[in-house]
This record gives C-alpha cells, sequence and structure tokens, in this order.
C-alpha cells in the first residue's frame, strides 16, 4: 500500500461580510503558504499530516493580511469591468451593438450583460491569436545575439502563468507568459532578453546581470515598470 502524495479539500472563511472559498492542496512540502488565485479564491498549501486546528490557527494569523487581498482583488474586477490593458493601452470597456466581442484602437467591445470573467476569456483568446506572431518576432530579433550560446533556437511555447513571465526549460523551450500581450512592447522585449540570457547563465549572478546590461542598459527601470503594471492585472 503506498502512502498518499496530494490530497485537496475546501471549506468556506468569512471574512468581513463576504465568504470567500480556501482550497487546501496537502502535499509533500515543509511549511504552509497561502495566497489568493485569479478567480479571488484563496489557494492553502499544506504539509501532509498537518492538524486541522494548525491550519485554521495560521489562517487566522494572516486574517487581516486576507481581507487586505481581497479588497485589492475587488478593486483590480472592477477596474477591469471598465477598462482592460491592452499591448500597454488602456482600453475601455464597451457594450458591443454587434454582440459580439472585439478589440478596436479606441476600445474593447463586448456584448450586453457579460460578466468580468467572460470579458477575460475572451480577451485571453484574442491575446492568444495575436501571441504567437508577437512573440516568435521579438525572439528572432534577439535570436542573432544569443544563437552563439546554443545550438538551435528554443521553440516558444505561450501560457498562462500565476508567478512567472517567462522560463527557459532544459528540454529546448522558452515558455512565455500570455499575459505579457497585455503589456508595451519594451516589457516584452525585457522578458524575452532576460530568458535569452539564461542559455548563457543559468542563474541570476553577476554574468547574468552583465550580459543583461549589455543587451538592455535600461533593464532594472523596466522591471520597475513591469512589477508597477503587473498590478492591472
Amino acid at each position: 500500500m503506498t502512502a498518499r502524495k496530494s490530497y485537496r479539500q475546501q471549506f468556506m472563511l468569512t471574512l468581513g461580510q463576504e465568504e470567500v472559498p480556501v482550497l487546501v492542496s496537502a502535499m509533500r512540502r515543509k511549511s504552509m503558504r497561502l495566497q489568493l488565485n485569479s478567480s479571488g479564491e484563496i489557494d492553502l498549501r499544506i504539509p501532509l499530516g498537518t492538524a486541522k486546528d494548525q491550519v485554521l490557527a495560521f489562517v487566522k494569523q494572516h486574517h487581516d493580511w486576507l481581507v487586505q487581498r481581497r479588497s485589492e482583488f475587488r478593486q483590480r474586477r472592477q477596474a477591469r469591468s471598465e477598462h482592460l490593458l491592452v499591448q500597454g493601452r488602456q482600453l475601455p470597456v464597451r457594450e458591443s451593438a454587434l454582440s459580439e466581442f472585439m478589440v478596436s484602437e479606441q476600445a474593447v467591445w463586448v456584448p450586453s450583460g457579460w460578466s468580468v470573467e467572460q470579458t477575460q476569456l475572451a480577451l485571453d483568446t484574442w491575446l492568444r491569436s495575436q501571441a504567437k506572431l508577437e512573440f516568435t518576432r521579438m525572439i528572432e530579433r534577439w535570436w542573432p545575439a544569443f544563437s552563439p550560446f546554443a545550438s538551435q533556437r528554443p521553440q516558444l511555447r505561450i501560457k498562462k502563468m500565476r508567478t512567472r513571465w517567462g522560463s527557459l526549460s532544459q528540454r529546448g523551450y522558452i515558455n512565455l507568459n500570455l499575459a505579457l500581450m497585455q503589456l508595451p512592447e519594451h516589457l516584452l522585449e525585457l522578458v524575452v532578453v532576460h530568458e535569452l540570457c539564461h542559455l548563457k547563465h543559468f542563474d541570476h549572478g553577476p554574468g547574468f546581470r552583465a550580459l543583461m546590461s549589455q543587451c538592455l542598459p535600461d533593464w532594472r527601470t523596466r522591471e520597475q515598470q513591469l512589477s508597477q503594471l503587473a498590478r492591472l492585472l
């Protein structure tokens, strides 16, 4: 008989005047971790065998933090119902007279009665239709500078990632977050160059930072801009 490697449970938590789902994942880890997911639910990861009273005490200890994060989530949700960030531009959300989703230079047009979730799903579909061309073009722009460090160009994969803008795998893939399509081009460039620098330097040590500075002298400023805009997504 093999031991369980993980399990999931759910309970409701009262935060102020609202009930919020807490998704509990027990797994092989050393400590407990709380975070708010993109749907506003609470993800709680705990070590296997953690007692229920320990879990509840941990959640209670972070009550004020959770209230603050939920407040920020509601503010972002309200903002997304009024404006959406598309390739670095804050476009107003407007009701479509044609009952279809459309992105123009002036606005994002959505059918009457759509929820924030429906609008975001449609936006993701539209962004994905544009992303392969835009991401590939950026990689090709920089590949001549990085080709000496690899036998072939990494293969592009586009993903929705919660905690990363990009990654470079040892199997020859460069993974880029779909959300980069909502940001200005110079921030997409920052992430692409960052990942390509890992072809030569696997860590973020002095060699990596020197190569980043050689390619993008203002990369630290761009990183600050990336952190600021991430709060709008």
